[in-house]
C-alpha cells in the first residue's frame, strides 16, 4: 500500500507546489488577478471531474485484467480510456473557448476578475486534452501497480514550469498570460512523458504480444 500510495500522494504534493508557485508568480498583478485565477482554477477542477471519473475507472479495470493476465484487455482499456478522455476534453475546450466569461460571471461581477478568469480558462483549455491523457495514464499506472511513473511525470511538469516561469517573471514586459503559456507547455511535456512511460510499463509488464493470454480453469 505504501509503495503504491506514497508516489500517488507525492503527485498531489507536486500539484500543490504548482498552484502555490502560480499564486506567487501572479502576486504583483493584484488581488483581481489572484481572484480570477482562483475562480478559474476551481471551474477547471470541476470540469475535470468527468475525465477523472474515467481515469479512476481505468485503474480497477486494468488491474483486474492485468491480474487475470488478459494483457490484450489492459491495452484496450488504455486505448479506450485515452480516447474517451480526449473526446470529453475536446468538448470542454470548445465550451471554454466559447463561453468562459459566462462561467466566471456566475461567481463574481467584477469585470477585471472576470477578464482574468476568462482568459485563463481560454488559454489553459488548450492543454485539456493533454491533461486528459495525463489522468488516463495515471489510472493505468495504478492498475499496473506502479505509481512512480505518474509522480515522475508530475515532477517533469514542475521542472519545465518553474525555472521558465521564474525567468520570465524577472524580465521586462512580463505579463500574466505568459504564466498560462508556460503552464500549457509544461502540461504538454507531462502528457508526452506520461504516455511514453506508460508504453514502457507495457513493454516491461505485458510484453510485446497483443494476443489474449489463456487462463486455465
Amino acid at each position: 500500500m505504501f509503495a503504491i500510495g506514497l508516489p500517488a500522494g507525492g503527485e498531489m504534493l507536486l500539484l500543490f507546489v504548482y498552484f502555490s508557485a502560480v499564486y506567487w508568480l501572479i502576486q504583483d498583478f493584484g488581488a483581481e488577478a489572484q481572484a480570477g485565477f482562483s475562480i478559474g482554477g476551481r471551474i477547471m477542477q470541476s470540469i475535470f471531474m468527468p475525465t477523472m471519473a474515467i481515469a479512476f475507472a481505468l485503474g480497477p479495470i486494468a488491474g483486474q485484467n492485468f491480474g487475470a493476465r488478459r494483457f490484450d484487455r489492459v491495452r484496450e482499456t488504455s486505448k479506450k480510456g485515452i480516447i474517451l478522455s480526449s473526446i470529453v476534453m475536446a468538448i470542454v475546450t470548445i465550451l471554454m473557448q466559447w463561453k468562459s466569461d459566462l462561467l466566471v460571471g456566475f461567481f463574481t461581477t467584477e469585470l477585471e476578475v472576470i477578464e482574468v478568469g476568462s482568459v485563463f480558462l481560454q488559454l489553459i483549455s488548450l492543454n485539456f486534452i493533454a491533461q486528459g491523457i495525463v489522468f488516463s495514464c495515471s489510472g493505468m499506472f495504478q492498475g499496473l501497480g506502479n505509481t512512480r511513473p505518474a509522480m515522475l511525470s508530475s515532477l517533469i511538469r514542475i521542472i519545465v514550469f518553474l525555472p521558465l516561469a521564474v525567468y520570465l517573471k524577472y524580465q521586462p514586459g512580463f505579463t500574466i498570460n505568459q504564466v498560462w503559456y508556460v503552464s500549457i507547455l509544461s502540461v504538454t511535456a507531462q502528457a508526452v512523458v506520461s504516455y511514453l512511460l506508460m508504453r514502457r510499463e507495457f513493454r516491461l509488464r505485458l510484453g510485446n504480444s497483443d494476443t489474449p493470454n489463456s487462463v486455465s480453469a
